[in-house]
């Protein structure tokens, strides 16, 4: 082997590096961590430009449908108002319509009588159905000790969770001045886009030469993952959560408009999302009816398979283009790593990572074949 002066000065920095590393790997760490946190209300106003681009760009559409070519600078300053009017709008019905009956059914928790509960399922254990059942599959036989002590557990974080939201008035100032820095310099960026867009094209190909057609391959799939995740699941979970509405209203079953809401806004999340909307609205029902939460589960079964075998695989079909094994494999370590968020971006994370890796072993087979 030769060691000349490359060789010499690469493994002399190879070592250089990693002894800078191990020694100094907590000040790095601490630096790295504190310029994140520095910047994440860009990186929160990044994605929500991104989000907002989305709708932004149907109304640019919309505007060339009905006005051609005409007023061409108000164009984009238009659609950019009403995409965050639409926003805007849309957080205010969650909020005006979820939050008072969430309210009302945590005072209506709060509460329970737990004495009363105790003694209506003593009563149902001294059935002497439910007494082999319990024998059968054995369960405690102190059954209304054991559920009434879940039920104080249950109740008692539910009072801690709205004590911690009470007193952590800096934490809620904290957040709030990031969203609205993120706002800020999210309109900054979509009122620029073009600008942006240009600049960003003349550094890639300034300064990664041939490698740039690679890299916009790259963030092509990553767009076109993103976006078609997006726009089939928010459009999947309106049509779930208006079916939902109708069907509740139907039944004539109470919160009709907040569970239909919540169902609707979960259902983002793919394969888990709506049933976790699902579990709050049963608990909100049960704070009415139990006779009631029954038939909501029911119906809501009946209507997952609905939606589940026909409406999903049409409205979705191929956007995600991720099977169904990847997508809970991917919402299970996104969750883990990041909880909601990571759900979200698992899914078109991992549907990129696989049309990647599609596209690449293709290329490769076609490339031995031939």
């Amino acid at each position: 082997m030769n060691f000349n002066k490359s060789v010499v000065l690469t493994v002399f920095l190879s070592f250089l590096s990693c002894f800078l590393l191990w020694t100094y790997w907590s000040s790095a760490a601490g630096l790295v961590d504190t310029g994140f946190k520095a910047a994440q209300p860009f990186l929160l106003g990044a994605g929500i430009a991104y989000i907002v681009n989305i709708v932004m760009k149907a109304y640019e559409k919309l505007w060339q449908i009905l006005f051609k070519q005409k007023a061409p600078k108000w164009r984009q300053s238009v659609s950019l108002l009403l995409s965050y009017l639409s926003f805007i709008l849309l957080v205010f019905i969650i909020f005006s319509v979820v939050l008072p009956d969430l309210i009302s059914s945590i005072k209506t928790l709060l509460t329970v009588d737990i004495d009363h509960i105790r003694e209506v399922i003593a009563d149902l254990q001294e059935k002497p159905w439910v007494q082999e059942l319990l024998e059968k599959t054995g369960a405690n036989t102190d059954l209304s000790q054991q559920i009434a002590n879940y039920s104080q557990q249950l109740l008692n974080q539910v009072l801690n969770i709205l004590t911690s939201m009470l007193t952590s008035a800096t934490s809620i100032a904290n957040t709030v001045m990031t969203v609205f820095i993120s706002l800020i310099f999210s309109i900054y960026v979509l009122a620029s886009k073009e600008s942006l867009g240009r600049q960003f094209s003349l550094l890639i190909d300034t300064f990664t030469g041939k490698f740039a057609k690679t890299i916009y391959y790259l963030i092509g799939i990553f767009d076109q993952r993103f976006r078609g995740f997006f726009v089939s699941q928010s459009l999947e979970a309106v049509i779930l959560g208006s079916l939902t509405f109708i069907g509740m209203s139907l039944l004539k079953l109470p919160y009709a408009g907040t569970i239909s809401l919540l169902i609707a806004f979960t259902a983002i999340i793919p394969v888990v999302g709506a049933y976790i909307g699902v579990t709050i609205g049963t608990i909100l029902i049960l704070t009415q009816s139990v006779q009631q939460a029954i038939i909501f589960v029911i119906f809501v079964v009946l209507l997952q398979q609905f939606e589940g075998n026909l409406i999903y695989p049409r409205v979705v079909g191929e956007s995600i283009g991720l099977p169904a094994i990847w997508v809970l494999v991917a919402i299970t370590i996104g969750g883990a790593v990041a909880g909601i968020l990571g759900m979200l971006v698992a899914v078109p994370v991992a549907a990129s990572c696989y049309q990647i890796l599609k596209d690449y072993i293709h290329k490769k087979n076609k490339t031995t074949l031939s």
